[in-house]
């Protein structure tokens, strides 16, 4: 797999290696946000991510506010009521992240101007060049 790894194999390490915890929501919600811990904090070692030198690289920079001075990087979620959703949101949030952190950029192939371009480009400097010698004052040859 050319350096790269699937979603799957970066679902699975996730799932191995991260580091849960859980803690109090916050905010409305009365007895149950007072009481039940919802709020899941996930945090991964980026040495733990099946990816290359490279991959780990991209991470680092594109997810830099996600990573801890630990090296690891870290996702919360405590949108749901229950503690076992927010731990699926907080994973598979990882998961996406670190997917998309790996995707590369499509390479712009450079193209020339076209026929049109060049010719509506032509007309607006000729345009230009009328404008700025209509301001001229007349020589005396003409």
């Amino acid at each position: 797999m050319s350096g790269r790894a699937s979603e799957p194999r970066i679902r699975e390490a996730v799932e191995r290696h991260a580091r849960v915890t859980f803690s109090r929501s916050g905010g409305p919600g009365g007895q149950n946000v007072n009481a039940v811990s919802t709020r899941v904090e996930v945090r991964m070692p980026i040495g733990r991510i099946p990816v290359g030198s490279r991959g780990r690289d991209l991470i680092r920079a594109r997810l830099s506010t996600r990573v801890t001075s630990a090296d690891e990087l870290r996702v919360s979620a405590r949108r749901e009521r229950h503690q076992a959703r927010n731990r699926a949101l907080a994973v598979d949030r990882m998961v996406e992240l670190i997917v998309e952190a790996l995707a590369e950029d499509p390479r712009r192939v450079p193209t020339r101007p076209g026929a049109s371009a060049r010719a509506r480009q032509r007309r607006e400097r000729e345009r230009l060049a009328g404008k700025k010698k209509a301001r001229r004052r007349p020589s005396d040859e003409d």
